[in-house]
């Protein structure tokens, strides 16, 4: 994340099983978002209940960059 086209950059990572929460461990650290899918236990910030809620939440993001409302985490947290 230091180096380009990282820099500067928020890490975003979403993930639906155990596996993920190795990545979840590492966007936090690195102060960036990290999105659970569904039930259980997780290290997630975030939680969306389905692959639908995913795709709307993108769809969402997408729309806040090309219009530059997008300001902090405070907008993603209140979309999910």
């Amino acid at each position: 994340m230091q180096e380009a086209p990282f820099a500067g950059r928020e890490p975003v990572f979403v993930g639906d099983d155990l596996t993920d929460e190795a990545g979840f461990s590492v966007v936090n650290q690195l102060q960036g978002m990290s999105v659970k899918v569904g039930a259980g236990e997780t290290q997630a910030h975030w939680r969306l209940a389905d692959a639908a809620a995913v795709r709307t939440w993108l769809q969402h993001l997408a729309y806040d960059a090309q219009t530059e409302r997008r300001d902090d985490h405070e907008s993603f947290s209140r979309s999910l």
